[in-house]
């Protein structure tokens, strides 16, 4: 994803228009599929309290016994699911 840095703060802030990463299909966000954070669409992984899960597990680790989230559930891993178009 793509960021700038706030010049007072120092703080990294999301570019509203890049382009939304692909995550696992059986990855899920409280909030839902349209669930934002400042925004920003929750598959950039951006918040800090979002809660996730996997639909195989039904659990916070997936199939392969690590953590899901936003940033770990992509194409590359061992129970990745690409989305249907």
């Amino acid at each position: 994803m793509s960021d700038t840095t706030h010049k007072s703060t120092g703080v990294h802030l999301p570019i509203h228009n890049a382009p939304v990463p692909t995550v696992c299909a059986m990855l899920r966000s409280r909030g839902g599929t349209d669930d934002q954070f400042d925004g920003v669409d929750w598959r950039h992984g951006r918040s800090m309290t979002a809660n996730y899960w996997c639909l195989a597990t039904m659990e916070s680790v997936g199939p392969d016994d690590h953590y899901v989230h936003a940033h770990e559930c992509r194409a590359g891993r061992r129970c990745f699911r690409k989305p249907s178009e």
